[in-house]
Order: C-alpha cells, then sequence, then structure tokens
C-alpha cells in the first residue's frame, strides 16, 4: 500500500478540480472518492518531491494562504 497524507491540503474544501493532480511533475497526486460524492487529491509522500507546483495551481490553497 502506498503511504498517502492525509490532509496535504484542505481537503474538505477542495471541489476536486484536479489542477494539482495534473501539474504534479512527478505522479504523487491521486484522486480519492469521498462519502459526500467528491473527489479530492491524496499525495503519495513516498513520491512526492515538495515542489509545492500542486499548491500555487489550487485555487482553494491560494485563497487559504494569499
Amino acid at each position: 500500500m502506498l503511504g498517502f497524507s492525509a490532509d496535504y491540503f484542505n481537503r474538505k474544501e477542495c471541489q476536486g478540480c484536479g489542477m494539482c493532480m495534473s501539474i504534479c511533475p512527478v505522479g504523487a497526486l491521486d484522486m480519492e472518492h469521498c462519502e459526500d460524492g467528491t473527489d479530492r487529491p491524496l499525495v503519495d509522500m513516498s513520491k512526492c518531491i515538495r515542489c509545492t507546483r500542486c499548491m500555487e495551481a489550487c485555487e482553494i490553497y491560494k485563497g487559504y494562504h494569499s
């Protein structure tokens, strides 16, 4: 089993756009189907190089950290 971080982003605010997943240069993100019917990102920390491109692409993350 891959080591996914529980909450790399503020996942409960995530709208599941997939921008973070599409911009990741190492494929460290995958979308998880949640109980509320949305898909939210999970980060495989064993692949993540901590480049922060995913956070820069995330409009929700930018709203919290601007």
